[in-house]
């Protein structure tokens, strides 16, 4: 089992650093990532929920928009909760620390939360006592457990190799996870009445139901006793899907492998419809009426070379085709308010564009914005808009799409 664990991947990028030829022999040098599990013991997650006063944003992961409070993941860590009363001065008003967790959703008195393979439901009707009343243990595969532990998660590590000029691999990223195990981590923008969680999310609510994935299964809670989710079905899909956009009557799932879609007149039992694949990428979707917009991008963990955005006709919905594909260059999270795309376009920061003509979207960039590597968007509105990336959340004000104007901004540390 042990040995199971050092997965080897061969190179994403592969460079001629130096070449011996002798007669018959060659060698050349390639890049070789290796995956290293992280592994958590069960003692250390399964804890009682703490609350902190003084926690720094440092690594922010997906947002959730409700009222006057903006939740931001700390990855792996907790959550934030911001008091943006006042969005001109928003404030941090505590930390709920919950090992493992990514993502959120909140639904009137309860937060529900990952915590690495759990389902937490966290009573906030006091937010200065957040209270845990359940813990769903299991629910979620990530990469399964060893003897040492829980795998949590796998960090990279590089080397350069000696290998054969004839012999240097294809220079794709290649897991093999052992059998029965998967990774674990992935969608929305869509407003529930109650808030609006990010485009990045892998949680999504529904008719009284909690959707949530974990690339390999869509996971369906009843919630009748919100205090008590009741996990009710488990609708495989192997293509590694990633995030979640419940829209009327479908649950739209992206991907690694494309886009698909799920009929959802049934919430306890939604069943696959359609799909819309392309070549191995990350994307998370945002729909609105009959189109549907889907990132596309390169990385570590995305196998795929195309940094794009695809505009998709869902008139059909049985049989969704592209309309346009417009190149970026490493898109994230979107949000869309009538005919404007806020879109994170990694290093550029955030892209504003007019989307009222599919066919021109390239040409109708209305500004961009330098956020760094921006992450996630959540429109509140047409004129106010919350970012994500690495160097924190700002919220601007988009009243002039043309000209963003920043409303605040919260550094990480």
């Amino acid at each position: 089992m042990k040995s199971q664990l050092y997965l080897l991947a061969t190179t994403l990028l592969t460079l001629l650093l130096f070449s011996s030829c002798l007669k018959e022999e060659c060698t050349t040098y390639m890049e070789v990532i290796h995956s290293i599990p992280v592994i958590v013991q069960e003692d250390d997650f399964r804890v009682e929920l703490e609350v902190l006063t003084d926690r720094t944003l440092e690594n922010p992961g997906k947002i959730f928009f409700s009222h006057n409070l903006i939740l931001i993941n700390e990855l792996y860590e907790g959550i934030h909760v911001i008091d943006n009363s006042d969005p001109h001065n928003p404030q941090f008003f505590n930390f709920i620390s919950i090992p493992g967790n990514v993502d959120m959703y909140l639904r009137g008195n309860y937060l529900y939360a990952d915590s690495y393979v759990d389902l937490l439901t966290i009573d906030i009707s006091n937010w200065n006592n957040p209270q845990l009343v359940s813990r769903e243990n299991d629910v979620f595969t990530l990469h399964g457990w060893s003897d040492e532990g829980l795998i949590a998660k796998y960090d990279f590590e590089s080397e350069w190799v000696e290998v054969d000029c004839n012999n240097q691999g294809r220079g794709s990223f290649d897991f093999s996870f052992p059998v029965g195990e998967s990774s674990s981590f992935g969608n929305q923008g869509q407003n529930q009445g109650q808030g609006i969680a990010g485009s990045m999310a892998r949680f999504g609510y529904s008719s009284g139901h909690l959707y949530a994935l974990d690339t390999r299964h869509l996971k369906v809670f009843g919630l009748n006793s919100p205090a008590q989710p009741v996990l009710l079905n488990e609708i495989p899909n192997n293509a590694g899907i990633e995030t979640i956009f419940p829209y009327k009557d479908y649950l739209f799932v992206g991907a690694n492998q494309g886009m698909f879609i799920y009929d959802n007149s049934n919430p306890s039992n939604p069943t696959y419809l359609s799909a819309f694949l392309h070549a191995n990428a990350c994307d998370p979707v945002f729909v609105k009426d009959d189109r549907a917009y889907v990132t596309l991008r390169d990385g570590t963990l995305c196998q795929g070379a195309d940094n794009q955005l695809d505009v998709i006709d869902i008139s059909n919905i049985s049989n969704p085709s592209l309309i346009k594909s417009y190149p970026m260059t490493n898109p994230h999270g979107l949000s869309i308010v009538d005919d404007l795309l806020f879109l994170c376009d990694g290093r550029d920061g955030l892209k504003i564009f007019d989307i009222s003509d599919d066919l021109s979207i390239d040409k109708n960039r209305l500004s961009r914005t330098n956020t760094g590597n921006a992450f996630d968007v959540i429109a509140i509105s047409s004129d106010h808009i919350i970012v994500t990336g690495d160097k924190g959340l700002w919220q601007f004000d988009t009243s002039n799409p043309k000209k963003p104007s920043q409303i605040s901004f919260l550094r990480t540390k």
